[in-house]
């Protein structure tokens, strides 16, 4: 879900396992940087699943513009998460996750509390016209 300017929510709810495979691929990867058809051979993964996930979770992959007469995108791990322990990477995507999935609980249950609410509204009201 896009909207706001841009801003995605629930990026990391569904993708945490797809994250965590991306990511082990550039670990065992002598490259420093790949492209998303390298990734999607190498994960299994559909090449279009591979790009949302790379495009939506700028804190963990970096988009690094191609150069040359190629000019082909490539992608890398930010230098932030390459010097970490893969330990704290995993344990970040799973509180990134666990905060998506929190999020979209409450939504979730805000709206219903607003149905709810709404309901009972329009039965008051109701009764108070017709009764």
């Amino acid at each position: 879900m896009s909207i706001f300017l841009g801003f995605s929510f629930f990026r990391f709810h569904r993708r945490r396992s797809k994250i965590l495979a991306i990511y082990d691929i550039f670990l065992a990867s002598s490259k420093r940087r790949l492209h998303p058809l390298e990734i999607g051979r190498e994960s299994g993964m559909h090449t279009l699943d591979v790009l949302k996930v790379l495009s939506n979770t700028p804190e963990i992959f970096l988009k690094i513009p191609g150069s040359g007469s190629e000019g082909v995108n490539l992608y890398a791990l930010r230098p932030s998460i390459v010097v970490q322990n893969s330990d704290a990477v995993v344990a970040y995507v799973n509180r990134l996750a666990r905060r998506d999935r929190i999020l979209l609980y409450s939504l979730i249950f805000l709206i219903l509390v607003v149905i709810v609410v709404a309901g009972l509204r329009s039965i008051a009201l109701f009764r108070m016209s017709f009764g």
